[in-house]
């Protein structure tokens, strides 16, 4: 078996959930970009963790490939693969795999769950909006459920059954109770974004194994979560 990379290599606030010769999982903190911008294409995830797998050789030819993207406010679980064979293999099956997030919204939400559909579509300054005209957007379906209720905000969990861009952020958002922290979509007032990305659950691409994974929310949600 391969010896791991140094520690030392790991980005700083960046923790390694699971990693075999296919994929790598880690748990991304607020604040990191998963991949490069135009305005910043070396500090995210994907150029730090590559970096990581080639034990800082310069030489090395290693590559990874993301599987899917986080927000960069957004903390949580991010996948990558060692081959472009693996990451598409993973995207074939993405819409069937199981994918968690806790979320902190503004308001008090009138039921205990329900499921969020609708058609989004992202404009021309890159915000992402529902639409009615379905031929002009991509299906989106949010599941929740309450986890906790307080003074002027409720915490969910947030079940994507589709995985598209700022979904759960835009949904909320549009029904009135914007995600804490959101200053894009309507609701400034917390010192970061409330929305992390909680559990994910999978079979392996290779082996058909089942991968079941869970990144404890921050310190940040722990006023909200129920104590257990």
């Amino acid at each position: 078996m391969p010896k791991p990379p140094p520690k030392k290599f790991l980005p700083r606030g960046v923790r390694i959930l699971f990693e075999d010769a296919d994929l790598l999982v880690v748990e991304k903190p607020c604040g990191l970009l998963s991949v490069p911008a135009r305005y910043e294409p070396e500090r995210n995830a994907l150029a730090l963790l590559t970096r990581f797998i080639r034990k800082g050789q310069s030489r090395s030819r290693k590559e990874l490939f993301a599987v899917n993207r986080l927000d960069r406010e957004t903390s949580g679980i991010l996948l990558f693969a060692k081959s472009l064979a693996m990451r598409e293999r993973m995207h074939e099956r993405w819409d069937a795999v199981e994918k968690f997030y806790v979320a902190v919204l503004a308001g008090a939400l009138p039921q205990d769950e329900g499921e969020l559909k609708s058609f989004l579509a992202q404009d021309e300054n890159y915000r992402v909006r529902s639409v009615r005209d379905e031929t002009l957007g991509k299906l989106a379906r949010t599941r929740w459920r309450v986890l906790a209720r307080g003074n002027g905000w409720t915490c969910v969990r947030a079940e994507l059954l589709t995985g598209r861009k700022n979904q759960i952020r835009v949904q909320f958002a549009e029904i009135g109770h914007a995600v804490l922290g959101d200053r894009f979509y309507g609701h400034a007032r917390a010192e970061r974004l409330a929305l992390h990305a909680w559990k994910i659950a999978f079979p392996h691409p290779r082996t058909g194994a089942r991968v079941e994974l869970e990144s404890p929310p921050p310190e940040f949600f722990s006023r909200f979560l129920p104590a257990e």
